[in-house]
């Protein structure tokens, strides 16, 4: 999505040629005040003029972009068109990634169609990318920052630990230097995460102290800057007396009236200018006030204007008839729909509802006491597609009779019933292991099922198969009321065969898969069988890659399980963590019906992807994983990892 998503934006910035700005208005249309604030830190003169001229050192706008425009400006030269084409790629770039935690959020919330249409659409939809390829300005990169605040937050859930929490500060304090607006949802992301440690009765005090710190550790240096400059202390934007009047006044309609700024109205610059940024704005603003206190009522009215234009879009003039009104009827449908969405995911008690309904009510509440714009409104734009995705994927057509007949209303949904779990182990020079290991099996209990261990040799040359024969298991582990079964290939054929043999010889109703190496822990089968028993899971992953204990495996290896899971997912439409692991449980009737043919490693892959076509409810459990190395006798290898990547796309397109 990502990588699709950057190219089709910069790809349109070139053949739409947006780089090439106006030039006859001094260039200020590239960035604006930004643009000017970058020149100036460009020519070094510092943080100051924002508009036209000198007009000394400045608070109007938050820091971390206009050193970004600055810093393309050293390296493109002013205003270039080689700087405006770097500066929208880069804000294409976190365009783009947006659609990352875009589907992670979604994914996290609701579940994988909804993350999987959320993000495509954000790949897409031309409104949301017009900001990004149109715009030298920080909303791309603070709509990708606040989403990314959104996904921390969301999995910081009941974690004390401080460096997240320390990394969380610190994160807040930068999107504070980057778009100021954004802190207003910072206090309900910190409460709600203080709730969660309360509820699970961990320590909050210290490490919500400690991100606190770090929150104005980071905003220190800007803080004292303009404490030093101005000689007055404000926090991060010394502007908002401005945007107030220009919301305010006798011309006021509920938009921005231009001539009260000082980009438009010449009067305004020049009284800008003579009296300095401070004094300017704080006159401005006590000006304003002044005025709502005696036109109460007009500024209600005002205010209720602001919030209709926010989410419907402001009225404007377009040489194309409909054009506005229907570019403004989309942008109402998906307020409706995110609204909608929200009102739903809190009537269903989604989880984290709650968060995503304080973005949406406390967010936008400056622009309706200041004036809209539609770049106000992107940065809500990924919670407001993700809620209407979530909407739509609620609707079910209404055309079978749902009505439960009265016998049955009471009656409460029974659990599949199972008698015997077969375990399939398939063997290939293990001498040294598969007595211990078949032990093990034998001794974890798995309640009152049935045990059948079927063992298939798949030609070993290391003693291995004879002494299979020498031990006559069925005898030795029929004492203990388990059945077993040893079937002898006599050719090496490969794991794939070797459990399609197996399944020739069970009869239980669920089979798992357990190697002999030691590697995976037959104490884990409790676990593993319960999604069954219960009656949730058609089939049950073993997921190696958790927070408990198990064997640190080789970086390089971790990586290329990472890779091939996620590229498995991706075509799959799964969210599987370890597609890989050799621990799965299935019904007999669901294996049957996959109609397996891989011989080796990559029936694991064959597997997943049969289940995926099938829309198997598939469950993951974290187990226990001891690693072996090649020396410890592990036969997987490098040709295995590209045969697996070859039939992960064979069985996707062909099978």
């Amino acid at each position: 999505m990502v990588l699709i998503g950057f190219v089709a934006r910069v790809l349109y910035i070139w053949l739409a040629h947006t780089y090439k700005f106006r030039a006859n208005d001094e260039n200020f249309s590239f960035g604006w005040e930004i643009g000017r604030i970058a020149q100036s830190i460009a020519t070094g003169h510092g943080f100051s003029s924002p508009f036209y001229g000198d007009t000394g050192p400045t608070a109007w706008a938050a820091p971390v972009y206009p050193y970004i425009v600055a810093g393309a400006f050293k390296i493109f030269g002013l205003y270039t068109r080689s700087a405006s084409f770097a500066l929208l790629t880069f804000n294409s770039f976190f365009s783009a990634l947006t659609a990352w935690t875009v589907y992670r959020i979604a994914q996290r919330m609701f579940n994988e169609t909804v993350a999987v249409w959320s993000g495509w659409l954000w790949v897409f939809l031309p409104n949301l990318a017009y900001w990004g390829v149109r715009m030298v300005w920080e909303t791309s990169l603070s709509t990708f920052l606040l989403t990314a605040l959104i996904l921390l937050t969301l999995k910081m859930e009941g974690d004390d630990r401080f460096g997240r929490w320390i990394f969380w500060g610190a994160l807040w304090g930068f999107v504070a230097l980057t778009n100021t607006s954004i802190c207003s949802f910072t206090p309900f992301a910190g409460l709600w995460l203080v709730y969660k440690l309360h509820q699970q009765r961990k320590s909050w005090f210290l490490p919500a102290l400690a991100s606190a710190i770090v929150f104005f550790a980071v905003l220190s240096p800007w803080l004292i800057r303009n404490d030093r400059v101005f000689h007055k202390p404000f926090l991060l934007r010394g502007n908002f007396g401005v945007e107030l009047h220009c919301g305010n006044n006798d011309m006021a309609e509920g938009l921005w009236v231009a001539l009260a700024h000082p980009t438009q109205g010449i009067p305004v610059y020049q009284r800008y200018k003579a009296m300095g940024e401070v004094a300017y704005v704080a006159q401005t603003q006590k000006d304003t006030v002044a005025w709502i206190k005696a036109h109460k009522e007009r500024f209600a009215v005002l205010t209720f204007r602001r919030f209709v234009y926010f989410w419907s879009g402001p009225p404007r003039i377009s040489k194309v008839f409909y054009e506005e009104e229907l570019k403004n009827a989309g942008y109402l449908a998906t307020a409706c729909l995110g609204w909608w969405g929200c009102f739903l995911a809190l009537k269903k008690r989604i989880h984290a509802a709650g968060l995503f309904a304080c973005l949406l009510i406390f967010y936008p509440a400056v622009y309706y006491i200041t004036f809209p714009n539609p770049r106000y409104r992107h940065p809500l734009d990924p919670v407001t597609l993700i809620l209407g995705v979530f909407l739509v994927s609620q609707t079910r057509p209404d055309t079978e009779d749902t009505t439960v007949p009265e016998s049955l209303a009471t009656t409460e949904p029974q659990s599949p019933v199972f008698h015997t779990l077969s375990i399939i182990i398939p063997v290939y020079n293990e001498r040294r292991t598969v007595m211990q290991l078949l032990n093990a099996v034998a001794r974890q209990p798995i309640g009152e099922l049935h045990k059948e261990m079927v063992i298939v040799d798949d030609f070993s040359t290391d003693g291995t198969r004879e002494f299979l024969q020498e031990m006559d298991l069925p005898s030795l582990f029929g004492k203990q009321g388990i059945t077993v079964k040893v079937v002898l290939h006599e050719m090496n054929k490969g794991k794939g065969a070797g459990v399609r043999t197996a399944l020739e010889h069970c009869t239980g109703e669920l089979v798992l898969m357990q190697d002999a190496d030691l590697e995976y822990d037959p104490a884990d089968y409790p676990a593993l069988l319960k999604p069954l028993l219960d009656g949730h899971a058609d089939a049950v992953f073993g997921n190696r890659f958790h927070y408990g204990s198990h064997r640190v495996p080789r970086f390089y290896r971790f990586v290329l399980n990472r890779v091939f899971s996620i590229t498995c997912n991706m075509l799959t439409g799964l969210a599987l963590n370890d597609v890989t692991a050799c621990y799965k449980v299935l019904t007999r009737d669901l294996f049957n019906r996959l109609n397996l043919k891989s011989d080796r490693f990559s029936f694991e892959t064959e597997l997943t992807v049969k289940l995926a076509k099938l829309k198997a409810r598939i469950y993951e459990v974290p187990i226990v994983y001891h690693g072996r190395t090649y020396a410890e006798g592990k036969k997987i290898n490098w040709t295995d990892g590209v045969a697996a990547f070859y039939h992960l796309i064979r069985f996707q397109l062909k099978d």
